[in-house]
């Protein structure tokens, strides 16, 4: 008797402790049927065994272990026990257990049979395989459903926000308010305002989740009012004449003007909260032939080395020196994929002798393909 022949004939006892080590995975588990906890537990034990007799050249073998196999049956099977582990509320690392269980189990009821080593070997693939559709299909679900989460999230907030703020910018433009009463508007209009900029975050996030560029609309425009008009907007959040704007050449292409404001926004932030406080931050604008780049520069400790890698990543918290990333963490990777999606590029490099700079790079028109990517005109 060979392996594939052992699974067939001990398929009873296999599923029986299949179904008892899933018991033991989720306190929910214990409401759950017998049926629900050996959910495909037959069927993928048939895959496996078809999968074991069907012939194998080296080459396929050699393809399968980089899973690049043909083992459609596995595949399906797979994923659909994945989907129903997620319905029950099953974690990634509880569903990688159930096929770790499935593995172990058989193998050690097979010692006490015969040997096989061929059979252990294809047993071993086929294992592998299903565990891997199972993960890819969680971890799809999984992204799916937070993307979705996010997105409904993002737009159903932005109602009541934006009551706030017309709420807030009618009280500061009383004047019956007195001093005390003013200055709560103010901070309720500030706060809403820093709210609605994380919320614009998460959809930005949720689109380029999904594979796509941030949508921008390009048109003639000279980067020079844009930029001071920034600049004069966050002055107040710095000492007098610590934020200096300076201009050299040409600044004039097509560009999306409320996109690039919100990356340059989001770097001189950025400066202010890692910089000194009384240390200057210059902006820099230069136009050559065919590009404009915008420098953004602050003194004070530099990023650390390992942290350079992943800046602009989403998400990640930076911890080191003054570079502790708050918030969500979302800024520089927006700012980031903005750039992308004028076929831009965004770099940064900080040394503690030279400081910190964040250069952004914009070609004097969209590229064409990065325009139809972002849902820009073609």
């Amino acid at each position: 008797m060979d392996l594939a022949e052992f699974i067939d004939a001990e398929r009873a006892s296999i599923v029986a402790e299949w179904e008892s080590f899933a018991r033991t995975l989720l306190p929910a588990a214990g409401g759950m049927s017998g049926l629900a906890l050996r959910d495909h537990a037959e069927e993928i034990l048939s895959a496996i065994v078809h999968d074991m007799r069907s012939p194998q050249t080296r080459r396929e073998q050699a393809e399968k272990s980089k899973g690049q196999g043909d083992a459609q049956h596995l595949e399906e099977v797979g994923q659909l026990h994945a989907g129903l582990r997620i319905e029950f509320g099953f974690k990634l690392g509880q569903i990688v257990a159930e096929y770790r269980a499935l593995r172990a189990t058989v193998l050690r009821l097979w010692e006490k049979t015969g040997t096989d080593p061929r059979g252990v070997t294809r047993f071993n693939e086929a294992v592998d395989e299903a565990l891997t559709e199972a993960v890819n299909r969680f971890t799809e679900t999984t992204e799916h459903y937070r993307d979705q989460t996010l997105g409904i999230l993002g737009h159903d907030l932005r109602n009541p926000l934006s009551a706030i703020v017309t709420g807030s910018t009618v009280l500061i433009s009383s004047e019956k308010l007195d001093d005390r009463s003013l200055g709560i508007a103010a901070r309720m209009l500030s706060s809403a305002n820093r709210m609605n900029r994380m919320i614009g975050d998460l959809l930005d996030l949720t689109r380029t989740r999904f594979g796509d560029l941030i949508p921008v609309v390009p048109a003639p425009i000279d980067l020079e009012p844009m930029c001071q008009q920034v600049v004069a907007e966050l002055e107040g959040l710095r000492p007098a004449g610590t934020l200096r704007f300076t201009r050299r050449g040409d600044l004039r292409g097509e560009w999306d003007a409320d996109r690039i404001a919100q990356v340059l926004s989001n770097l001189i932030r950025n400066a202010i909260q890692h910089g000194g406080t009384n240390d200057r931050i210059d902006i820099v604008a230069s136009g050559s032939r065919d590009e404009v780049v915008v420098e953004v520069h602050n003194g004070g400790p530099c990023i650390p080395e390992n942290a350079i890698g992943t800046i602009f990543e989403p998400m990640v918290r930076h911890r080191g020196g003054s570079h502790t990333n708050v918030g969500v963490g979302l800024g520089l990777y927006i700012a980031a994929q903005i750039v992308l999606a004028h076929g831009g590029k965004l770099d940064v490099t900080s040394t503690e002798a030279e400081g910190t700079t964040f250069a952004m790079r914009l070609p004097r028109q969209i590229p064409k393909l990065a325009q139809s990517d972002s849902g820009g005109p073609t």
